[in-house]
This record gives C-alpha cells, sequence and structure tokens, in this order.
C-alpha cells in the first residue's frame, strides 16, 4: 500500500517528494545557509544584520558551570564568554558563579546578507531578500495555499504574508516566552506525535522585534509514517507592518533560511501618508486561517499539516479534486497574475 502511495505522489507533485517519503523519520543537523555569528561585527563593505537575543534572567543551580549554561540556552558551550562580556558589572571574577546568582543571558550576533546584491524582492512600501536561485509563485496542496511564495530546489518553500501590523500580533509578541508554552501546548493537543522537537527564538534588531519557531512535522497514511519535514515560522514586527513566512524543507536548513528572509525585511515608509499608509491593498494571504489561541499569528501547524495531508490523501486516491478546489485553483491563478503586474513579472 506505502509503495503504491510513493508512486501516485511522485505524478501527483513531481519526484522531488521521494527523499521526503524514503528518508528515515527523524530530524537531522544541516549545516546552516545563513548562519548566525557571534562576536564582534567585521569592517568592511559587507552588508549584514545584527540581531540581538531578547534577555533574559537565569539562576545560577547547584552544579551550573558557564560553560553548562550556555549549552542550555544556546547548544553551544563554548559561549560562554558572552555570559562573562554580559555579566562583568555583577561577576566579580569571570570563573566565580554560585547557587542562586541571577545571570543575564542575552546573546548578540550577526548575519552576513549575502542576498542583498541580487536584489530581492522590492514592493516600494517593502522588501526582502530571497536566496539565491529561489523563483517566486504560488504554493498549493488541498486547501492550504499561499498566492505569494518563494520556491527553491527540492522540498524547500516559504509561504509569505506581508499585511498591516495588528496590536494582536504585537501582543502576542511582547510576553513571547509564554507565547512559546502556549504554542507548544497547542501542538501537543491538537497533533500529538505529529509535532516534534519544538525550537523557539527571539531577537531584536533595534526597535523591531523577530520571532522564530520550528518544529518536525510527521506526514502519516492510516497511521503508517511516511517520512518528516522540518518547518519554520517566522514574524517580523515593523512599525506599521508585519511579515510572515512559513518554510518547510526537507535535508536543509529551513530555520536558517526563514530567519535570514525574515530578518533581511524592511519597511519603506519614508515620504509616505502615515494616515493612509496601508499594505493590505496587495491582496497577499496565506489559506487556511485556522483559528487558535495566538492572536495576530498564522496557525503555521493547520497550514503544513493541511498542505502535506491532501498531498499524502490525494495520492492515495482518497481525496479528489473538487469543484472548491478548481474555484480556489482560478482565484490563486488570478491574484498571482495581479501579483505578477506588481512586480513586473
Amino acid at each position: 500500500m506505502e509503495l503504491e502511495v510513493l508512486k501516485r505522489i511522485l505524478s501527483v507533485w513531481g519526484s522531488v517528494l521521494l527523499s521526503v517519503l524514503w528518508m528515515p523519520v527523524c530530524a537531522q543537523a544541516q549545516d546552516s545557509v545563513y548562519p548566525m555569528i557571534y562576536g564582534r561585527v567585521p569592517e568592511g563593505d559587507e552588508p549584514v544584520m545584527e540581531l540581538s537575543e531578547a534577555e533574559e534572567v537565569y539562576t545560577v543551580l547547584p552544579g551550573d558551570s558557564l560553560w553548562s549554561i550556555a549549552e542550555k540556552f544556546w547548544g553551544d558551550g563554548s559561549r560562554y564568554e558572552e555570559i562573562i562580556f554580559i555579566n562583568q558589572e555583577v561577576m566579580q571574577s569571570p570563573d566565580l558563579i554560585y547557587p542562586g546568582m541571577d545571570l543575564k543571558m542575552a546573546g548578540k550576533g550577526y548575519i552576513v546578507r549575502e542576498e542583498a546584491r541580487y536584489g530581492g524582492v522590492q514592493m516600494g512600501k517593502y522588501s526582502l531578500d530571497t536566496p539565491y536561485g529561489w523563483t517566486l509563485g504560488t504554493l498549493s496542496s488541498g486547501d492550504a495555499f499561499s498566492n505569494f511564495a518563494l520556491s527553491g530546489q527540492g522540498i524547500r518553500k516559504v509561504a509569505c504574508l506581508i499585511q498591516d501590523k495588528k496590536k494582536e500580533s504585537a501582543e502576542s509578541v511582547e510576553n513571547w516566552e509564554e507565547c512559546a508554552h502556549r504554542i507548544e501546548q497547542y501542538a501537543w493537543e491538537n497533533y500529538g506525535d505529529q509535532v516534534s522537537d519544538l525550537v523557539f527564538s527571539h531577537y531584536l534588531m533595534g526597535e523591531e522585534e523577530l520571532v522564530l519557531y520550528s518544529f518536525t512535522y510527521q506526514m502519516k497514511l492510516d497511521g503508517t509514517l511516511l517520512g518528516s519535514v522540518r518547518a519554520c515560522a517566522g514574524m517580523k514586527l515593523t512599525e506599521h507592518i508585519q511579515a510572515e513566512f512559513i518554510g518547510f524543507a526537507r535535508n536543509y536548513d529551513i530555520e536558517g533560511c526563514v530567519r535570514y528572509i525574515t530578518a533581511s525585511f524592511e519597511e519603506h515608509s519614508d515620504g509616505e501618508d502615515l494616515e493612509k499608509f496601508t499594505v493590505n491593498d496587495s491582496n497577499m494571504m496565506i489559506a487556511p486561517e485556522t483559528e487558535w489561541e495566538i492572536g495576530g499569528m498564522v496557525n503555521s501547524f493547520a497550514w503544513v499539516d493541511e498542505f502535506f495531508s491532501s498531498l499524502v490523501q490525494e495520492a492515495a486516491g482518497s481525496r479528489p479534486e473538487s469543484e472548491e478546489t478548481d474555484k480556489k485553483q482560478e482565484l490563486i491563478e488570478r491574484m498571482s497574475r495581479r501579483a505578477g503586474r506588481r512586480t513586473g513579472e
């Protein structure tokens, strides 16, 4: 049965999905495509994006060392010197910490903006970098679609949603630790073991905020595991805009990719009449808009689940094309043509 499904999937969405379904179901470490580099920004003409991790306070526990604390927070014990630098006012000696001591934890790094030279997407009121060689178009499977999506080689896709900044989005991001807990709880209650390896990040870029969460999504058919992808959702809040990106990939650092695209997003409101300033007239959308407890943010779990569940069901012959799907496809194509005129394609 699974072999027949694999064959049908190849005809539904191309041979690239073969790598998803025949590879072992596990999270695999990948080389960073746009690594976060910690330390002093180098001098020179190469453009970089500086990101500061949102500050947290850690209370030292018995048995802790600076190495173990850095490993616990950042997954890299060798970054212990950053803890010393951040807390030099309270640490009498670089080697002296004790239980009960409060340490500030906030790393600062940069990402080389290597794609800036290629122009990316320039839309007048905003711009963003795109990975070299990626194309702009639509993305659709079942009821899941995006009329503004980036596509790379193989299983490398990022759906984009640029819209006016929402009050509820700012409120959700304001307490990211609590928000992350609610996201994790939602994923467990609604998707169980289909979603695992959740990782959360929160950065500041001047006055702007950037949040990310990534997870492994496992595809199933009648309880049988077929394969997995890594997914990542990113949001950046500028003064008047919120930019959201939902990406998925296999054997590729989708977290680094989404972080790069999200961080590169820039608002261009200088000279605009701010009372009339809006980006909602672009008709950009990600669907379905599944409700959840996180105000102002797209439910990426529901979107990824609908995308891949529909793909598997269609390949298995249990989800035939419908008139509603045809109408949706017509809408996507119409909006794609409209977006194409705006981007000059």
